[in-house]
């Protein structure tokens, strides 16, 4: 009996569409190499489809293990000529599945990590990279050089589960931190978090109030002039403190906080009930970013092997991000059985998005929902 829980109707006018394991789909044919290739068929709409659909093998002439062997390398921090080299591969096809690996990591993130039930806490951050040459070579009238020199990962993270909810690559720039806070907020049901917690940019305020204050129309007044426009006030269910890091010489010598929305015993409430902190921190999402770094050779602070096109940049961004969620186990995560053995977990196992730790090839295999 085939298994085709994981798969789902890719016909966008079907009205089973992007439902896996609705029973509509059957195994109709065999084709590729040996006959190895499923060919599916939905009973709804009779629809044909491969089981390759939605997937990075999709209209692939390598065989899957050495697409797999390219991304693995990739994941591991490896660039792209020394990936041609181990794999046998020609450096642009390294390029073009990391691009499309990119692309199927970003879609299926949208699906798996829609609703994280379980977040209850988020700390915001931004990791430096750049893209091509660093920022003092960028010519600002230059368009070719719009997205050259310095870029930054926003980051969305939720500490109590190490889960990565969102992520928006590009400059930083007020426009992209409010990217971030709107995308985390839709992701999470627009519900209030128990604490939210970033280092001291500026623009988080503003996104941050835009996204959670409830709007105030003020009444007319009656007064000559032009009446006061609306504005947002944080209800008092919004806790938003940041780190505030004293510095002598260049080191930091002292770590505090202050509250930005909410009260000091709000937050304190917060932090006893979370399950991370009991202080407060950027340390979990700066974590994750030493371990992005290790994971992607494009962001290693000194090195060759940094990006020199935007839209890989972006795709690899992707890649390495979001299969962390489900492919990578985390240290501290892990629990410890009944036999005295640990079990090692991920962030989506810890965040009940997953029962297990996926391989790469599982997540590269898994087909993501085709919306065109």
């Amino acid at each position: 009996m085939d298994d085709l829980s994981r798969f789902c109707c890719q016909n966008a006018e079907c009205p089973d569409h992007g439902l896996r394991g609705a029973g509509n789909l059957t195994v109709c044919d065999h084709y590729g190499p040996n006959n190895a290739r499923r060919m599916l068929r939905c009973r709804t709409c009779k629809s044909r489809f491969s089981e390759r659909k939605g997937t990075i093998f999709f209209g692939a002439t390598l065989p899957e293990e050495q697409i797999a062997s390219v991304m693995e390398h990739i994941g591991e921090g490896c660039g792209v000529r020394k990936t041609g080299r181990l794999v046998g591969v020609h450096r642009d096809t390294v390029t073009r599945y990391s691009m499309l690996a990119g692309e199927h990591a970003k879609d299926l993130h949208d699906e798996l990590v829609a609703f994280p039930p379980e977040t209850r806490e988020v700390q915001f951050d931004e990791k430096w990279s750049f893209v091509g040459k660093k920022q003092m070579h960028c010519d600002p009238l230059d368009p070719d050089d719009a997205q050259q020199g310095d870029n930054r990962d926003h980051v969305a993270l939720e500490p109590e589960h190490r889960l990565v909810v969102s992520v928006v690559p590009g400059k930083r720039a007020a426009a992209n931190t409010e990217r971030l806070v709107n995308d985390f907020k839709e992701r999470t049901g627009g519900r209030a978090m128990n604490l939210i917690t970033s280092d001291e940019y500026v623009p988080y305020k503003t996104a941050i109030l835009k996204a959670y204050g409830e709007e105030v129309t003020p009444p007319r007044t009656g007064k000559p002039g032009r009446p006061r426009g609306p504005y947002h006030v944080p209800p008092p269910e919004l806790n938003y403190a940041t780190v505030h890091k004293t510095r002598e010489k260049g080191r930091v010598v002292k770590v505090d906080f202050r509250v930005v929305f909410g009260t000091v015993a709000a937050v304190t409430a917060a932090l006893a009930s979370s399950l991370a902190s009991n202080k407060i921190n950027t340390a979990f999402v700066e974590r994750q970013n030493g371990t992005d770094r290790n994971r992607n050779g494009r962001k290693v602070r000194k090195t060759y092997c940094f990006s020199k096109d935007w839209d890989v940049h972006e795709a690899v961004t992707y890649f390495t991000m979001y299969t962390y969620n489900s492919c990578w186990p985390v240290r501290t995560l892990r629990v410890r059985m009944s036999d005295g053995h640990w079990a090692p977990r991920s962030p989506a196992m810890a965040a009940g998005l997953t029962d297990h730790v996926w391989s790469l090839h599982e997540w590269l295999f898994y087909p993501a929902v085709q919306r065109e």
